[in-house]
């Protein structure tokens, strides 16, 4: 179906940029100012995907269910996921966290989103979601954009944010590598 393969390409790169973004950078730079870091974006980042994907296959998120709260050293709170009402400017600069945990918990997301991409039908991405609040009601395929609007935005986030410490913009023609920019 072409709509899945829309979704499982748009996650791919979202996921393929992390991963080149942050395969380099050591915790200090993980949590440099200005905040939000870039280590809480991507942790931001994979909540949202976790959270979501979690609500519309429903199944428990892997924040809760496989530990990742504890590894982070947070409570497992299910509405935990960086929205601003929840998180104190305290909070989000006291985040720290290793490339390397980002990665795996962003790993295993990715493998739980691309396993239900592919099991969607066109009728399941057609479906409405039960929330009132929105009119029209969101379909699956509506969350699933938005989902992929909020990496993209913390991803490029990211990357400016690489940019900035490193180049003192996002220059990468200064860059050694420049490759380590998108």
């Amino acid at each position: 179906m072409i709509a899945n393969d829309i979704f499982l390409d748009a996650f791919a790169r979202v996921y393929e940029s992390l991963h080149r973004t942050l395969a380099d950078l050591d915790e200090d730079e993980l949590a440099r100012e200005p905040h939000p870091s870039i280590g809480w974006l991507a942790w931001r980042l994979t909540r949202v995907m976790d959270s979501n994907v979690a609500q519309l296959s429903s199944r428990e998120q892997l924040w809760i269910a496989n530990g990742w709260a504890a590894r982070f050293g947070m409570p497992p709170e299910p509405a935990d996921y960086g929205r601003s009402h929840t998180h104190t400017r305290e909070q989000v600069g006291a985040f720290r966290a290793p490339a390397k945990l980002l990665l795996a918990y962003h790993d295993v997301v990715y493998e739980v989103t691309k396993s239900f991409l592919k099991s969607l039908s066109a009728e399941d991405l057609a479906r409405e979601l039960d929330e009132p609040r929105f009119q029209p009601p969101p379909t699956v395929a509506v969350r699933l954009v938005s989902v992929l609007e909020n990496a993209m935005t913390n991803e490029g986030q990211i990357i400016y944010l690489k940019g900035y410490h490193r180049l003192g913009g996002y220059f990468p023609h200064e860059a050694k590598d420049p490759s380590g920019y998108r």
